[in-house]
């Protein structure tokens, strides 16, 4: 029987996490400043 070794992928993953969570509060934050630009053009609208 073949033995088969798992593939070590590990170091991978938490290199990914840690590139993608800049990413992920840049475009929170930009979607947070979007809504508030919006909520004050329609607040001074009339």
């Amino acid at each position: 029987m073949a033995k088969f070794k798992l593939a070590k992928g590990k170091s991978k993953n938490r290199a990914s996490l840690q590139s993608g969570l800049p990413c992920m509060i840049l475009l929170g934050s930009g979607f947070v400043l979007v809504l508030l630009f919006l909520y004050f053009v329609m607040k001074y609208a009339n």
